[in-house]
């Protein structure tokens, strides 16, 4: 990666603080205060102890020697370094948590307003790596490197004022360090860790990717013991590469620190060799300034592991960038109108997922409001899809789909997903409790009224909530849930939002005919005299029913609309 692509990868970045802007620019200043406090320690000590020495030559200059003064000194930049150091962590700290935080929710917000097609496209070990790893990279660009780069310009001017105040002849040796700070180390850095920080972002990617094919396929893979091999071999492959790359950035980041470290060094020798030049440098000035440039390898070395890693965290941000650049497949407008009423309709909907297959042509519907649709055919003819345009999670390429007379695409989100709940195929469940995961759908819905829903769907009774009780801490995924559980718990999060029209796919999948009778016969009594669409592949239930819709009769033609009345 060019310099200039970086650069133009970070800048979104650096202005991008998330609400801790306050905090960093807090962490910024103290951190300049540790500075000080390090490098006037340890230049007056030194001057302490060398103005000492001299006025001990005679007991003349031993009388009128002040040690109070250098010594309150030495006490105050103790406290001041101490202080501030401890400040500088806890407050750099606290704004870099919050700041990877509203980075993550800031990308998790781009994400939402992407398709399930547009999600489905990523892996998940992709996704995740971009919202914990690639996200935590950017810590370099601020604590490691901004703030940092911030507290040596102005440590390095408060020097340069100092040399041109008492020693003008060497005023180059500050600037020759300051230099250093801004320019030759990122530089640097940036040459010796552009094709290897990127590479060691890579392969830590795919090492994450493979850890979770082995994790969400360990069920299968217990099956198939020569997969589990390649799986494991390829896993493994993933590991050796990501820590032959860290083991080669670990060695070019100790080169850089000390080369930085030597620059130090080099200076407070050429202080030392240069001191001849100038008659009017004292002994205590002479090592005050000497261990001034010494302590200046303090501020360098950490850029010099911050700069080598800038190729990494400019990749990392380059990933981020394009994840949350993506064009969601469905917009909404900010306000949209309340619509009149909640009969839809399909007027000469066409869909394709891809240019090959065709699932809708010229398809009409209409479902007229309060009425309980059972909707079938086999698997392919497009019942999920359908589902998915009624309920607006893919946008129809032709024709439209209207809400009360108005087409969906007028509707805002919020009012949308008011007026059509719909629990998917296949069912999801957040790592959090029962209750937190049916609060996604109500956020104030009390726990008698979540567990008369639960009751409803068939995991528990209104008292006691069955073996799932609302504090249930649920895996991630619902891997703790049973196919039927989670299934079920999809169907009470679409009861939860108590919309006009809900939507169920599949939602009986895995019980017996009598059991789903049974829960049809619930639901239908729960949501009597709003509608409800049935989409299944079984028609055992289809008398359950007011009305059956079969896809797999299609075409429907404009001069033929099924009207559900």
């Amino acid at each position: 990666m060019k310099i200039r692509d970086g650069l133009r990868a970070l800048a979104p970045y650096s202005t991008r603080l998330a609400g801790a802007g306050r905090w960093l620019a807090l962490g910024a200043l103290l951190g300049t205060l540790t500075l000080t406090g390090s490098l006037g320690l340890l230049a007056l000590s030194g001057g302490f102890l060398s103005a000492a020495a001299i006025a001990g030559l005679s007991a003349t200059t031993a009388m009128h020697f002040n040690f109070f003064l250098p010594g309150a000194g030495v006490r105050f930049f103790a406290l001041l370094r101490t202080v501030s150091r401890w400040g500088d962590r806890v407050v750099t700290h606290e704004g870099t948590f919050r700041l990877l935080a509203g980075l993550r929710q800031w990308l998790y917000g781009r994400l939402a307003l992407l398709s399930p097609r547009q999600l489905n496209r990523q892996h998940g070990g992709e996704t995740l790596n971009r919202l914990m790893r690639d996200i935590d990279a950017l810590d370099n660009l601020y604590p490691r490197f901004l703030l940092p780069i911030f507290a040596a310009t102005l440590t390095f001017a408060a020097l340069l004022a100092v040399f041109a105040h008492q020693a003008p002849g060497l005023l180059w040796l500050p600037a020759l360090l300051l230099t250093c700070a801004l320019l030759l180390l990122p530089l640097a850095g940036w040459y010796l860790g552009r094709d290897l920080l990127p590479a060691s972002i890579r392969e830590r990617a795919t090492l994450r990717r493979h850890l979770l094919d082995c994790s969400e396929g360990i069920e299968d893979f217990s099956l198939h013991a020569q997969a589990w091999s390649r799986q494991r071999e390829r896993t493994l492959a993933a590991a050796t590469r990501w820590l032959r790359t860290q083991r080669s950035n670990g060695r070019r980041g100790a080169l850089l620190r000390a080369a930085s470290t030597l620059l130090a060094g080099l200076a407070a020798w050429a202080c030392l060799a240069s001191a001849g030049t100038d008659a009017q440098l004292a002994g205590p000035w002479l090592a005050a300034l000497t261990l001034l440039l010494l302590g200046c390898g303090e501020i360098l070395a950490p850029l010099a592991s911050a700069s080598l890693e800038l190729p990494g965290t400019a990749g990392a941000a380059q990933a981020i960038s394009a994840l949350a650049g993506q064009t969601p497949a469905t917009r909404f407008p900010e306000h949209g109108p309340a619509p009149a009423g909640s009969d839809l309709k399909v007027i000469d909907v066409g869909f394709a997922w891809d240019a090959h297959t065709p699932v809708f042509t010229a398809l009409n519907l209409e479902f007229a409001s309060g009425r309980h649709i059972f909707i079938k055919g086999a698997s392919g003819c497009g019942k999920s899809t359908l589902s998915q345009l009624l309920s607006r999670l893919e946008d129809p390429q032709s024709g439209r789909i209207e809400l009360g007379g108005i087409a969906l695409e007028a509707f805002d989100e919020s009012t949308l997903r008011r007026q059509i709940a719909c629990a998917g195929q296949f069912a999801w469940a957040k790592c959090a409790s029962l209750a937190d995961n049916l609060r996604l759908a109500d956020p104030d819905a009390s726990p008698a009224h979540m567990r008369e829903v639960l009751a409803l769907v068939g995991l528990g009774s209104p008292d006691t909530a069955g073996q799932l009780q609302l504090e249930t801490w649920i895996e991630a995924g619902g891997a703790s849930l049973s196919g039927g559980e989670r299934k079920r718990l999809g169907i009470a999060q679409a009861l939860l939002r108590n919309a006009p029209i809900t939507i169920l796919d599949e939602a009986s999948e895995g019980l017996d005919p009598a059991a789903e009778r049974a829960l049809i016969g619930r639901l239908r009594e729960q949501l009597r005299g709003r509608s409800l669409l049935w989409i299944s592949h079984r028609d055992q239930c289809e008398d359950c029913f007011d009305l059956t819709v079969d896809l797999d009769s299609r075409p429907f033609s404009t001069s033929s609309i099924p009207v559900i009345l």
